[in-house]
């Protein structure tokens, strides 16, 4: 079944053609898998329909840390002999454990590149006119690697970022006229930090239009998002993703959540609120029904931007392993950030989680440069938004760390 090829016709097909579609995909690239696949043979059978394909196993990730451990380098993962791969990623290992190791064909990267260029540059507006500027190490990690074959694909300027320091991407990005920003949301706000020391304002002088962001929640988060499109002059999306799954979604114009791309993976969401997650063109590798470890809401209500497909709303809520509870509240660090970036003397900030006395103990820290911060006033924002009393204290500005990757946002001590 042919891929769909433009904005029309995305508007245009309907739930039931999506199904078909992803089943006729799922159909197609399951034979080869059950053939070769030691690692799938033991767990799948043949899928002739959907509810075939709900009595499959859910995988996750500790699984597959346990089968490349079991059978280093690669684990049984494979569909094909190791001389048929031609790329080598692994994951940053931010969620704690070992990193996994995610091989890709020729055919399965050139899906990655894809998927960015129809699916993710086309939400955000960048076409073969832009100069696309990757402000990310190039490191092992798929990061925005594949954003990057998709720019080329699409026809921009690509520009890498790798193994520069801060000061010297932001004079990059305004010698090479770069119109687009790929970052974490938390670099793109270090950036503007870093140009501010040296006198530079990039929401006067820089010449980016568009920012897209990945690693962290915080383009969904409206606080976050007004703060990168206020330093930058620019407008923000959302990008959510895996090294070991691909490009998986994007935010769109109604800025209300992020739109997981289902021509491209079937997409299920447990009663817990758990996104899991198939995908249908990296079949040299695949994952099945796949616990993202990320926590959701999914709308089927038509989005204003015509997209027929699911949307998270409020883009990913956080990670399953990130909640932390106080006094008896499930709380998760995006509902701080989002209190915490209205801030805008703020800096940066952590979330310390302690234990005393079989009680959990947070509190929020801040880095800003305002000597008269209004502690208070946040601590009474984040009881009202939040039904529970966090403590907030400051500290001086450079205390807290700073990265390009994802950023630490809860310390637990």
């Amino acid at each position: 079944m042919g891929r769909l090829r433009s904005e029309t016709e995305r508007s245009e097909i309907s739930h039931d053609q999506l199904r078909a579609m992803q089943l006729a995909k799922l159909r197609a690239g399951l034979p080869d898998v059950l053939a070769t696949n030691a690692f799938w043979r033991a767990r799948l059978q043949d899928v002739r329909g959907w509810d075939d394909f709900e009595r499959l196993p859910l995988t996750t990730k500790s699984e597959l840390v346990a089968d490349q451990a079991a059978a280093p380098p690669f684990g049984t993962n494979l569909t094909y002999p190791v001389d048929r791969y031609v790329r080598l990623h692994q994951t940053s290992g931010s969620s704690g454990g070992h990193p996994l190791r995610w091989l890709d064909t020729a055919g399965s990267w050139d899906w990655c590149a894809r998927i960015w260029a129809e699916h993710v540059y086309r939400a955000a507006g960048v076409t073969r006119e832009d100069r696309v500027f990757c402000a990310f190490s190039f490191g092992p990690f798929l990061g925005f690697w594949s954003a990057f074959s998709g720019a080329e694909r699409l026809g921009s300027l690509c520009i890498s970022g790798g193994a520069m320091t801060s000061e010297q991407r932001v004079h990059t990005i305004l010698d090479l006229g770069a119109t687009v920003l790929l970052s974490t949301p938390t670099y793109a706000l270090r950036l503007a930090e870093g140009a501010r020391d040296v006198g530079i304002d990039l929401a006067r002088s820089g010449g980016i239009r568009v920012t897209i962001h990945a690693g962290e929640p915080g383009a969904s988060i409206p606080s976050t998002r007004d703060a990168i499109e206020a330093a930058w002059s620019a407008v923000s999306f959302d990008h959510t993703g895996m090294t070991e799954l691909g490009p998986t979604g994007h935010s769109c114009s109604a800025r209300d959540g992020v739109h997981l791309i289902e021509s491209e993976y079937i997409f299920e969401v447990t009663s817990e609120g758990e996104l899991l997650a198939t995908n249908l063109g990296r079949w040299g590798m695949p994952l099945l029904r796949y616990r993202t470890g990320d926590r959701v809401v999914a709308s089927r209500e038509p989005c204003s931007c015509g997209s027929p497909f699911l949307k998270l709303v409020g883009g990913i809520r956080g990670r399953v392993d990130d909640m932390f509870t106080v006094r008896g509240v499930n709380l998760y660090p995006s509902q701080v950030e989002e209190i915490v970036r209205r801030y805008r003397e703020v800096g940066e900030f952590v979330i310390e989680h302690r234990r005393e006395r079989q009680m959990d103990e947070v509190a929020v820290v801040v880095e800003t440069l305002v000597s008269d911060f209004p502690v208070e006033r946040l601590e009474a924002d984040l009881r009202q938004a939040l039904g529970v009393r966090l403590g907030c204290r400051v500290v001086a500005p450079g205390t807290l760390p700073r990265s390009e990757l994802k950023a630490r946002r809860v310390v637990r001590l």
